[in-house]
């Protein structure tokens, strides 16, 4: 090949490089960089754990997300619970721990509540302090009651660091003896360690109670912290609710101090309330004046004066009362009774007879507390044969009529000895009525049917009226105790307008007045 064409040849394949260069160079470069990045492991899993959280994120609801990683999770757990169970625990002890309380404090509440019910009829002078100090302070008679009976006392709280075992914080009573608080701490954080190892126990297992005579230690243990106090005495259980929630209140209060603890106990000394609400008990008080129990007892005697004083003087006005309903006439008192809360009383009762419930208002006896039972009957006092001959006497005399004919006033020979007995029974009634000092009157009262006009019918019944009274007069009756009046046809025997009907209504009849 010529000389110049093979120069010309290199030229092209240089220029046809750079071209191409220019072309696809970039696109090149980027998949090589993507194969390389493929062919590095460690590349591939720093982009996969960038992306992957994200990814995770948007597929958070998917099903079928959830069945993969479930085994995962699972297994992971199990393996770390199986090595390390304490990590569990104590990731769990804020839950649990509020939990238990609750449980504890809803048995104690139980607890109290029956032993309230057994002390509840107790009523010695103890017991009644007790109850008004539970009145007074708003706590159940079974907390006093608790509290009172059992003589304790707290007389020091230590907060130790649990990994360390030093001694972060220490509150004492008053009066209290107190020796090393850092070498009690490291004894007790021993003792556990002695205990533990000697017995075998588990690393989980907790040393809870070291008891010295009448003096014992009560020990509560947290994820990161434990406390301790040196109780004297016989201590209620609830003691260890308020040991627990003041570690509890401490380890979330002070967890990130418990956690980075570096052997500086400064900024523990802000949980010396917590420590202090837990120097609870009660000592033996000194004996003081017995004035309040005094007085206690005088309230009592006044109340149980005032409560016999009103029932003797209810007993006595029930008896007096029910000595007076047996005195009343017509009344036969068979029985009178208390029954749950209320008075019952039974027997006969005549219809004529006093009322028991106005005799039981004038005893000042509250009326919705007594009961009757009444069983009528027929009583055979004098008093009560002589009205009842009045009333019958009245009634009879009430149910006579005299009737006359169509547009007629005048009386008929026929009527006149009907007019006879009648004016024999109204002397008898007069009599009657003066003996039982109730004297009467009798109206006359003339009636008529409705066929004539309203004047007429009323001037025809006062003739009608007043013909029965001149007769009756004439008869022997008191002209002064009759009157008569027109009822017309205003006041119909019988309503109706049958020729039946108007016959009856043609009539005078007879009302008395005054025998009430």
């Amino acid at each position: 090949m010529p000389e110049e064409l093979q120069g010309n040849g290199h030229a092209s394949a240089n220029a046809f490089a750079e071209l191409r260069s220019l072309l696809v160079g970039p696109e090149r470069e980027q998949l090589a960089d993507i194969r390389q990045r493929l062919d590095d492991p460690a590349r591939v899993v720093d982009d996969i754990s960038r992306a992957l959280p994200e990814a995770i994120r948007l597929r958070s609801r998917d099903h079928k997300l959830r069945l993969a990683l479930h085994p995962i999770i699972e297994e992971s757990i199990r393996v770390s619970v199986q090595r390390d169970p304490r990590m569990l625990a104590d990731a769990l002890h804020p839950v649990i721990g509020t939990a238990v309380r609750k449980a504890v404090a809803s048995a104690l509440e139980n607890m109290l509540l029956s032993l309230n019910q057994i002390m509840e009829q107790s009523v010695s002078p103890r017991s009644l302090r007790w109850r008004l100090e539970a009145w007074r302070t708003g706590k159940t008679f079974g907390e006093v009651l608790l509290l009172r009976s059992l003589l304790y006392r707290v007389e020091q709280v230590f907060l130790i660091h649990r990994k360390t075992g030093l001694l972060l914080l220490h509150r004492e009573a008053s009066a209290v003896v107190v020796k090393d608080a850092d070498l009690v701490s490291g004894m007790l954080t021993a003792i556990q360690d002695f205990v533990r190892d000697s017995f075998g126990a588990a690393e989980s297992a907790e040393l809870e109670t070291v008891q010295l005579g009448d003096c014992s230690v009560w020990i509560q243990h947290g994820p990161q912290a434990i406390l301790a106090g040196v109780v004297r005495g016989a201590a209620p259980r609830e003691l260890q609710t308020v040991f627990q929630d003041a570690l509890w209140r401490i380890s979330m209060d002070r967890g990130a101090d418990l956690a980075q603890f570096d052997g500086d106990a400064a900024p523990f000394a802000a949980c010396a309330p917590d420590l202090d609400k837990c120097l609870l008990g009660q000592a033996p008080a000194a004996k003081k004046g017995h004035w309040l129990a005094w007085l206690l007892a005088v309230m009592v005697l006044l109340a149980l004066g005032a409560w016999l004083f009103f029932a003797i003087r209810e007993h006595r006005r029930w008896d007096a009362y029910v000595r007076n309903l047996s005195r009343q006439p017509g009344i036969v008192v068979t029985s009178a009774e208390k029954r749950g809360g209320r008075y019952l009383v039974s027997g006969l009762r005549d219809p004529l007879a006093a009322d028991s419930a106005a005799l039981l208002a004038a005893s000042g006896i509250p009326a919705d507390g007594v009961r009757f039972h009444w069983e009528p009957y027929v009583s055979s006092q004098p008093q009560f044969a002589a009205t009842r001959a009045f009333e019958a006497l009245r009634t009879a005399l009430e149910r006579q009529a005299f009737y006359f004919a169509t547009g007629q006033s005048r009386i008929t020979p026929e009527q006149l000895n009907g007019i006879g007995n009648v004016a024999a029974q109204m002397r008898d009634l007069f009599r009657q009525a003066d003996a039982n000092g109730k004297p009467v009157r009798i109206e006359v009262l003339g009636h008529t049917d409705d066929s004539g006009t309203e004047q007429g019918n009323a001037m025809l019944g006062q003739a009608r009226a007043g013909q029965v009274v001149t007769a009756l007069a004439a008869d022997g009756v008191p002209s002064e105790r009759l009157s008569a009046r027109s009822a017309a046809h205003l006041a119909p025997l019988r309503p109706g307008t049958s020729d039946s009907d108007r016959a009856v209504n043609r009539a005078v009849t007879f009302r008395i007045f005054g025998a009430s």
